[in-house]
């Protein structure tokens, strides 16, 4: 989420409602034509992102070896579309203990060539990587949970994307233009009360229609989905704010004009895929 106001020399406004477009038509075509291409477009965005933050994580003496740990992360989504939770928890543990192992193989190396480490920088590489997995990943794999269900996958999908895309895309262009009180200043100083208002009346109308005329079940359903929705995209946002401050970065990379990284557009998905699941699995819808 961005309920920000951006500077002179900021993110271009252009740039970042194109490439929002591009990525929203994506992700309808994905869900809606073939199930099997969201599966490559959420893989695609998880890996690149994963490269993102292993990287960023170097900066501060936070070793995440990059190839392997994208290499698995992909595989979760598979794993989780053709064989459910099993496949979810069971590829992200080999995951985790697959970059583990590989990186206590990487430092036995490293000390033959004379390149020491302390047991306290070894046990922080090990857990970095397990970060990593559950941080973007796991997380993330939640979308494809709701996505494997036969009558209602693709209804469940758009209604927490949809509703997370315009929470972050109205609290950025309210904030940008009419936001003066700072929500935040000691996380992420650009975020807005205004912004964040913006983003409450998009997140509830937006969630209400859709659970209501897609999902097709009680409006007061959406009610209560849009509330974790908007508390998921702030605090995913606030999160990722927080690491990027922790790290020293603006943006976790340039890989999108306008945009910043992909992890700069994922923050708000990730806590949102995973409330979204539990809040079909509690109310059993």
């Amino acid at each position: 989420m961005a309920n920000q106001q951006v500077p002179e020399g900021g993110r271009s406004l252009s740039k970042s409602v194109f490439y929002g477009i591009l990525l929203g038509v994506a992700f309808l075509l994905s869900v809606l034509i073939v199930r099997e291409l969201f599966l490559v477009l959420v893989g695609t965005a998880i890996g690149f992102a994963v490269w993102e933050l292993s990287s960023a994580l170097r900066l501060k003496g936070w070793y995440v070896p990059r190839v392997p740990s994208v290499i698995g992360s992909v595989l979760i989504f598979p794993a989780t579309y053709y064989w459910g939770a099993v496949g979810q928890w069971g590829f992200t543990l080999a995951t985790s203990l697959a970059l583990m192992v590989w990186r206590l193989v990487h430092i036995l190396a490293e000390k033959r060539r004379s390149v020491s480490q302390t047991f306290g920088e070894t046990i922080k590489d090990l857990a970095a990587a397990a970060f990593v997995v559950i941080y973007l990943p796991l997380t993330m794999s939640f979308s494809v949970l709701l996505l494997r269900r036969e009558h209602d996958g693709a209804a469940w999908l758009l209604s927490f994307v949809v509703p997370v895309a315009l929470i972050d895309t109205f609290g950025y262009l309210v904030g940008r233009k009419l936001g003066r009180h700072k929500m935040a200043p000691g996380v992420s100083p650009k975020k807005t009360w205004e912004g964040l208002l913006a983003s409450v009346f998009a997140g509830l109308i937006s969630t209400v229609l859709l659970v209501t005329f897609v999902v097709g079940i009680a409006w007061w359903y959406g009610v209560i989905l849009a509330g974790l929705l908007i508390l998921a995209a702030v605090f995913g946002d606030l999160a990722e704010s927080l690491i990027k401050r922790d790290l020293g970065v603006k943006d976790m990379s340039s890989l999108l004009p306008g945009h910043g990284g992909i992890m700069d557009r994922l923050d708000s998905m990730l806590p949102a895929a995973l409330v979204t699941y539990a809040f079909v699995t509690v109310f059993g819808l």
